[in-house]
């Protein structure tokens, strides 16, 4: 039994999560919650099943399992089912317990509808911003940067002498990383715009290389929900749709006047 018990989906769910979460590459913190969720559906619908066993019909039979018990959208789903088929390349590559991993049903993801803003609904949208959180805001707008990537930007990340800005470092939920967003994302290093050059000469010439360059009124790099809570009250003074995020606002707007350009 206890030689059977090696191979029980749910003790070996176990160490793969371990792994995930204080391996070589951990997730990003800000998916550990999701993973976390994921991985205990699929403890509780396999439990001791042995992982040798696992055919294409138990695949399909977690699928309905989950669409039945969870109201979960067609892109939960697949990413529910997508961190399994990960645990059992795990148990075949690494824990070498498995000779072929089961086909996964295809799940069909609708693209996402991209909101974006012109440049003079910027402009509006830019005069309700608070005098003290305009240069974060500024920054997103014409860098494309993302939010989590702009808080966690500091001195020491600025080439005054050639006007440029490496990015490689974010925030995942309150902790900074000294990488960037993605699998095998590499820093990447971007001109400092014309606009923003005042502000940042200002901020890396009257602060120590660790400082950040962003702020708050506090004197601290801005947090995630500081970031979203002010801009839900410029983005309700402005009268934009409440589905309007930040991100929607600057990342999604650069990208698509480039494109329309």
């Amino acid at each position: 039994k206890q030689e059977l018990e090696k191979f029980y989906v749910s003790n070996l769910l176990d160490g793969f999560l371990d792994s995930k979460l204080t391996g070589n590459k951990p997730i990003a913190p800000s998916y550990v919650r999701h993973y976390r969720r994921y991985v205990g559906i699929a403890k509780e619908h396999f439990g001791i099943k042995d992982v040798r066993d696992l055919r294409k019909l138990d695949i399909a039979n977690y699928q309905a399992y989950i669409s039945k018990n969870y109201n979960f959208g067609n892109k939960t789903l697949k990413n529910c089912l997508d961190i399994f088929k990960t645990f059992l390349m795990y148990v075949k590559s690494d824990l070498e317990s498995l000779k072929i991993v089961p086909s996964f049903p295809k799940i069909d993801v609708p693209e996402p509808i991209t909101t974006w803003l012109t440049p003079e609904t910027q402009k509006v949208v830019f005069s309700y911003v608070p005098d003290h959180d305009k240069p974060i805001i500024a920054f997103l707008m014409l860098s494309g940067c993302r939010p989590a990537e702009a808080r966690a930007l500091k001195c020491k990340d600025i080439d005054l002498e050639r006007g440029l800005i490496t990015i490689s470092a974010t925030f995942s939920n309150a902790i900074y990383r000294q990488k960037r967003k993605g699998r095998g994302a590499k820093p990447v290093t971007i001109p400092i715009h014309p606009e923003m050059i005042e502000f940042i000469r200002d901020r890396v010439e009257s602060n120590l290389p660790e400082a950040f360059i962003f702020v708050n009124q506090a004197g601290r790099h801005y947090s995630e929900t500081g970031l979203i809570v002010l801009w839900r009250l410029v983005r309700d003074k402005a009268g934009l749709d409440r589905s309007v995020r930040l991100y929607d606002a600057a990342r999604h707007s650069f990208a698509s006047q480039l494109i329309n350009s």
